[in-house]
């Protein structure tokens, strides 16, 4: 097996617009693109392969023909865990909130929903909400309905780099002029609280029933890694998922896991994956590959930042 790389697939948003450009060439013309969902395997969209010798068939049907040699030997081969997202914002995201595991099971819901957000690009003065602060319930009720919202809202302002864990129950909104890289558990549910006036439907009664009114940590401490140069932020989630971040500065070794699949993401720079030999797959600023888990060994080479994603086990 080789890194597999599948087609980005776009959805148009009213807070999107036209920043994938900057590292993108196939965008679909006079459409607000908010979200290109690169690696999805679920009801509302499944990705299909672009590259090698799987080309053309979908994540559904690997998963489906090649089972663990895909996914891992301690993975789930019924679903897919992870989806893979780059989000970009000429306008502010709907203040939001996820359901946790345990309320999506008791409201018939397909599961919960924990979020890693790493920033890819953001202009100057860039910011996401995150987590409320000091307000009860009331107090807040109160804020959101007389429009002063960000008196109990924390206000983090961000740059190309920054890593935040956005746990379920942890109200949530991404800013204007944003790119970042999304990965979450494969649910497609979230609880709008507040959409500026826009129009949209509001899920207000179930959002007061999961929302989170203690304050908690939103940036994720990290182990520091070196290796030739190289370096590894090693991310410790308290999630169903981990991140690691990877500084390769010239070549870095490595081989695939047999207990489960990883997926890097390039966040700047660009540079090959070199296995089987001599076969290279280009990465480049905003691909995504999947590294199935009995791939075997593999390269690094180039000058990028790669953000690598895994399921816990």
């Amino acid at each position: 097996m080789y890194p597999i790389k599948f087609k980005s697939i776009y959805k148009e948003k009213i807070w999107g617009g036209n920043r994938l450009a900057s590292f993108r060439d196939n965008l679909p013309e006079n459409i607000k693109i908010g979200e290109s969902w690169d690696i999805a395997c679920h009801e509302y969209a499944i990705s299909e392969v672009e590259n090698g010798p799987f080309r053309g068939m979908t994540l559904q049907n690997l998963m489906d023909e090649y089972g663990q040699k895909l996914m891992g030997a301690k993975v789930d081969t019924s679903w897919f865990p992870l989806s893979i997202k780059i989000i970009t914002t000429d306008e502010k995201l709907s203040i939001q909130v996820h359901p946790s595991e345990a309320y999506a099971k008791e409201m018939g819901l397909s599961g919960g929903r924990t979020e890693a957000w790493y920033v890819i690009d953001a202009d100057p003065g860039a910011y996401l909400y995150l987590g409320i602060k000091g307000c009860t319930k009331e107090q807040f009720k109160e804020a959101l309905e007389n429009d002063h919202y960000e008196d109990c809202i924390n206000k983090v302002f961000i740059k190309a780099g920054d890593m935040f864990y956005v746990k379920s129950g942890l109200l949530h909104a991404i800013g204007e002029n944003i790119t970042l890289l999304e990965i979450h558990q494969n649910v497609e549910k979230e609880f709008r609280i507040f959409d500026y006036n826009r129009g949209r439907e509001l899920d207000l009664a179930q959002a007061y029933e999961v929302l989170d009114f203690e304050n908690r940590d939103i940036e994720s401490d990290y182990m520091l890694l070196t290796h030739k140069g190289n370096q590894i932020k090693e991310y410790n989630l308290p999630a169903d998922f981990n991140v690691e971040v990877y500084e390769v500065q010239d070549s870095l070794y490595q081989t695939s896991d047999r207990n489960r699949f990883h997926i890097f993401t390039c966040v700047s720079g660009e540079g090959d994956i070199i296995h089987g030999g001599d076969k290279r797959e280009r990465i480049r600023k905003g691909d995504s590959y999947l590294i199935p888990a009995v791939m075997g060994p593999y390269e690094l080479e180039g000058k990028m930042t790669l953000v690598k994603s895994y399921v816990a086990i």
